[in-house]
């Protein structure tokens, strides 16, 4: 009985990390440059490896504000979560003044335009920015969304991208990649929702699984053990339904990953160990009664 306490112990571990198992972005849309209709000054668009890259020169000090990109759709702006793009720049020098002062040297803004709170309002915008001068190879950047818990109402309905830049040198941008994450794909709950049920669920469950070794061990509550091992089985077989169901669903990993991994353990450990368990009470039994009768009792 030890050996199911033990197993227990780890499935308590095991369901909990993988509840709160990091879910990977998804690539709501990419915007590829030489899909690009409109002339960007200082620019052209040249292909490194086999993606298009916007390549922009400027060999003067003169100020040069350019809109990448504007997002209008509004089903992938509710569902996205951050906006990623990779860049390298060359010699990008500070303003003319050479000092770099916020504002006042070459960066990325990033903008989510909001709607009207109320009717004839005004709309509302949230700036962020990245600033960059000098030389670097290729590297990833990310700006995020508001969040996917905000309602509707609250989240932007348009994302703009644009560079500002009043000094010189060379930047590089691959394509520019709208992000989201399965609390935003239409998952039946979300991964934090996951994270709390799993640990809570594989937390509960794997401390039952301890006591109900530990009762076995010692030959007590034979109906309470054996009842709760049969239960177990069948809430195994249960999640593993789920799990399967959720794949033909087509649901994000948060969603049908903690079900196969705990409907597996449950199934699997309890099946083995149930045959032991009414093994050892059958036993217990046994040596009781051969005591009552050698003590003539």
């Amino acid at each position: 009985m030890t050996k199911l306490f033990q197993i227990s112990l780890v499935f308590c571990l095991a369901a909990t990390a993988a509840a709160q198992e990091q879910v990977l972005p998804k690539v709501l849309w990419m915007f590829d440059w030489k899909d690009l209709s409109a002339q960007i000054p200082n620019s052209q668009i040249v292909s490194t490896d086999g993606v298009s890259v916007l390549k922009v020169l400027k060999t003067n000090d003169t100020p040069l504000e350019i809109l990448l990109l504007t997002i209008t759709n509004s089903s992938l702006v509710q569902k996205a979560n951050a906006i990623e793009w990779e860049m390298k720049y060359e010699n990008v020098h500070l303003s003319t003044n050479k000092v770099l002062i916020a504002g006042n040297g070459p960066r990325l803004e990033f903008y989510e335009t909001f709607p009207p709170r109320a009717v004839g309002g005004d709309s509302s915008t949230n700036r962020e920015a990245i600033d960059f001068y000098g030389t670097k190879n290729w590297d990833k950047y990310e700006f995020p969304i508001t969040p996917a818990y905000y309602d509707n109402e609250t989240r932007p309905k348009v994302l703009s991208f644009k560079l500002s830049w009043p000094s010189s040198g060379a930047i590089y941008l691959r394509p520019i990649k709208l992000l989201g994450r399965a609390s935003s794909l239409g998952g039946w709950w979300s991964p934090q929702q996951a994270g709390l049920v799993g640990g809570i669920g594989g937390s509960v469950i794997g401390c039952l699984g301890g006591l109900l070794g530990v009762l076995a061990g010692l030959g007590k509550a034979r109906r309470f053990v054996l009842a709760m091992a049969k239960v177990f089985i069948a809430l195994g077989i249960l999640l593993l339904i789920a799990g399967v169901v959720a794949i033909a669903a087509k649901q994000p990993y948060a969603v049908y990953y903690p079900p196969l991994l705990m409907g597996f353990i449950l199934t699997l450990v309890f099946s083995i160990n149930l045959p032991s368990i009414q093994r050892r009470y059958d036993e217990l039994e046994i040596r009781r009664m051969t005591s009552i009768d050698a003590t003539g009792g």
